[in-house]
């Protein structure tokens, strides 16, 4: 009777456990700060959207983890914009913009916490505007055997007006995952 019970305790512990492998070898996931290459689906402007508008990205290509496609094509990656700084004298207008689910082309829909990348950074804009003026200025040279001058020309401290940052439907932007995204 005892031989019976370890007997049945054992093999309820191998079919819970070939069934809990089958179940993780068949979850997929993309670990945190991978990127996500995507298309915008309109054009993207600081000039025309605001704070907490809803934007969508197309996904290119399938993506796979070894033999598993964890992303296919054309699923739609819905993000909204958290943060839009209008052009400034010097700076260049800016925005965030974050993540919230994907959708496969059969429907199904998975949350998704990630930042929209263009050109490797997580803010898109907010770059330095190029001098308005520049200012001759001398800078004496003392050397071994002569003493001379040199003439250089710096910056006035004056900066040109920001201008809004525009990106078209044809430039790849990257989604950096903020959290693990897991598929089952």
């Amino acid at each position: 009777m005892k031989k019976t019970v370890y007997v049945l305790i054992i093999s309820i512990f191998s079919i819970l456990f070939a069934l809990c492998s089958k179940a993780y070898a068949e979850t997929a996931y993309l670990l945190k700060d991978m990127f996500i290459p995507v298309y915008p689906t309109k054009v993207l402007s600081t000039s025309v959207q605001e704070e907490g508008d809803t934007f969508y990205f197309i996904v290119p290509s399938d993506m796979w983890i070894e033999e598993y496609k964890i992303i296919p094509k054309n699923s739609v990656v819905k993000a909204k914009i958290t943060m839009l700084k209008m052009p400034l004298t010097g700076i260049n207008a800016a925005m965030v913009i974050k993540t919230e689910e994907i959708t496969f082309p059969d429907g199904e829909k998975y949350p998704m916490t990630g930042t929209v990348t263009y050109k490797g950074e997580r803010q898109i804009g907010g770059d330095l505007t190029p001098p308005a003026s520049y200012n001759k200025a001398l800078h004496p040279r003392k050397g071994q055997y002569y003493n001379a001058v040199i003439a250089q020309y710096v910056p006035s401290g004056e900066y040109e007006f920001g201008q809004h940052v525009t990106i078209g439907t044809d430039e790849m932007l990257y989604i950096t995952l903020d959290e693990d995204f897991i598929r089952f």
